[in-house]
């Protein structure tokens, strides 16, 4: 995982111990409702305190024009709903890592 950061990697580690919620979040995302990152002002928080991290993750994964393709992808129309989705975004990709992380140390 090398686009996220330490600290974000901390945070995420301690809060997704649970293998099969990492499994269910890398399949489904986070729309279905992931505690914790829920309602906008969950996400909110969760952004307004990893907002650099998180910028950093979506810049790495999506390119300078990160934010035009979540709006477009997810048709946002307000930046609490683009906080949100950048939050899941980044929660997703995490929770996918640890699972390609996995299948690659089984399949060793």
């Amino acid at each position: 995982m090398l686009f996220y950061t330490e600290r974000l990697t901390k945070v995420l580690s301690e809060r997704f111990d649970d293998v099969t919620e990492i499994n269910d979040v890398a399949i489904h995302g986070c729309s279905g409702g992931v505690s914790g990152f829920i309602y906008h002002k969950e996400c909110n928080d969760f952004f307004n305190e990893y907002e650099d991290d998180i910028e950093d993750v979506c810049y790495d994964m999506l390119g300078d024009e990160w934010m035009v393709t979540l709006i477009k992808h997810a048709k946002l129309t307000d930046i609490m709903s683009l906080k949100t989705h950048a939050v899941w975004f980044v929660v997703e990709t995490y929770c996918q890592s640890i699972v390609q992380d996995c299948e690659e140390y089984c399949a060793a």
